[in-house]
This record gives structure tokens, sequence and C-alpha cells, in this order.
């Protein structure tokens, strides 16, 4: 790691570049269009650096009392970074109006903001909706070992496919998750890549859709089961635009008709459905792929 939470506190001289150089790369990265504008990335910057000094952590020594961020691991710490920087940069682009819906650029929005299983690594797994405060973010990280073990076990999966594996080492090391690294490396006994695979973005991308899928079907909350069920038995409409399923094809083995139908609950208050107590449920195209995306990391009601 290049520097710790423990070198803010009591090495700021030397560690507040470091943490600049990181926060100024994080802040281009999420950004996107706006990554160019200085004004924009000190926003974001100065926004996190103010949290830290408002925590007492950044140069506080042993002047001000720890808190739960001077006891997560590198890692964690890494990810509560990582998060912060994100969520500001986000509302800075949405107080910018910014009009990201070509393509190309909704395609990279969504890859960082939504669908990138590692960044919920440290997301869905640290956690994925903004928090209030940054302490109640680090209360949540620092409870997620049952989650954090699911995603090694979706990760080990990939050693199937070894391409796939090393180009998600790869992002575990970009990202700063140095201990879920080396238990990778130490279990499946692998190294990480000298060079970098030329593929390797095709590979991460393949990657992804297994630990979604993985993660999904490993997930006790009922309305991620509900919702990996519409994406199995869901089948194209006469229309041709939609997809439909009876609510009794849903509920199969361990899923209750009343199951379903409270998971159908769930997902339409998520904006994921627009189902109203029909018993046939009609999803378009664009709703089964971010349907196929969904998990959230809470047990179910």
């Amino acid at each position: 790691m290049p520097f710790t939470a423990s070198d803010l506190r009591y090495r700021a001289e030397q560690s507040y570049p470091l943490l600049y150089a990181y926060l100024h790369r994080n802040a281009q990265r999420f950004l996107g269009a706006l990554k160019y504008d200085a004004f924009e990335v000190d926003t974001v910057i100065g926004h996190v650096v103010e949290q830290l000094v408002r925590l007492g952590l950044l140069g506080g020594e042993d002047h001000t009392a720890q808190t739960a961020l001077d006891h997560l691991t590198d890692a964690q710490f890494y990810a509560f970074l990582n998060h912060s920087v994100r969520n500001k940069a986000i509302d800075r682009l949405r107080k910018r109006r910014l009009q990201v819906s070509t393509a190309a650029e909704m395609e990279g929005l969504e890859d960082e903001e939504n669908t990138n299983p590692l960044d919920e690594a440290v997301e869905s797994v640290w956690g994925t909706t903004p928090f209030s405060t940054p302490e109640e973010l680090t209360l949540h990280l620092v409870s997620q070992h049952d989650l954090r073990n699911i995603l090694k076990h979706c990760i080990f999966v990939l050693s199937a496919a070894p391409n796939q594996l090393q180009a998600v080492m790869q992002e575990l090391h970009d990202i700063g998750a140095d201990d879920l690294l080396s238990t990778v490396i130490d279990e499946l006994h692998v190294t990480l890549p000298a060079e970098l695979n030329p593929h390797s973005s095709q590979h991460k991308d393949h990657a992804h859709k297994k630990l979604r899928s993985c993660l999904q079907q490993k997930s006790s909350n009922l309305t991620v089961r509900v919702a990996v069920r519409i994406t199995m038995y869901t089948e194209r409409s006469s229309d041709k635009e939609t997809y439909a399923a009876e609510i009794p094809t849903l509920a199969q083995d361990d899923l209750s008709l009343q199951d379903v139908r409270r998971g159908l609950e769930g997902l339409t208050r998520e904006g994921m459905l627009d189902w109203h107590g029909e018993e046939t449920v009609y999803v378009t195209s664009a709703q089964l792929k971010r349907l196929s995306r969904f998990y959230r990391d809470d047990q179910e009601e």
C-alpha cells in the first residue's frame, strides 16, 4: 500500500502527496467527461480531504480520538476513499446536469457506478448505497465479513478460466484490495501477471458477468432471488417487445407464491419493475438487463 490510515494520522506531511495523487486519479476516473475540469477535480478531492480532517484522522496524531476508520484493514480504507470519491463525483455530475446519454458514456458510467462487482467488493460487498456520514459507512464496512467470503468464493470459481481470473486479480490490485488478492494468490497458488494481457478488458467483462451471476445465486435476499428467477424463466411475449413469466413459474423449489409476490413488490419499490399484482410479470429488455445485475447485500426482510 502506498499509504495507510495510520500514515495519514501520524505521518501526514509525508503521506499527503500520495493521498492527493490517489484521490486525483480516482476523481478523474469517476468524473468522466469532466475529468479535465480542474475545478471539479479539486472539488472532489477537497471534499474527501475535508472529511478526513473533520473526522480527526488526517494529521490528528494522538490529539484526536480514533474512529472506525483507524480500525479498517488497508483494503477497507481504500474502499472507503474510493466510495467517497465516487459519490462526490456523481454529485458534481448531477449538479452540472451533464448529458451522459450517448451509448459510450452511459456504458462507461454504468460500469463505474453500478455493475462492477469489484467496486462492489468493495461496494456491493462494502455497501452500494450512499451513507449519510463517513462513520456510518465505515461501521457498515467492518460488518461485511460474510459477504466478503461470498465474493471470495465467486472469485475462486473463476479459476476454471485463468485469463478471467488474472484480469480480476489485476483489478483487485488496482483498487487496493490487497488482503483479498493475497487470499486468492495463496489459496489458488497463482501469481499476479507481470505484463498486462492485451485482451484483459474483454476477459474482465466476461469475469464481471460471472461474478454478478455468482453473487446473485449466493444471495439470501428475497428480492435478489426473485430477480434471478425472472431472468431465468421469462420468455419473449407475442408482441416481441417484452418478456413475460407467470408467477407460478417463478414459484419453484424453495420460493412460495407468497415469497414471489413479496419479491416482486420489493423489485417494484426499487424501480426495477412496473408490477401491480398481476398474475403475469412483464419486463422490457432493458429491465431484464438491469435485473440480471441487481444485487443487495442485506438479508431478506
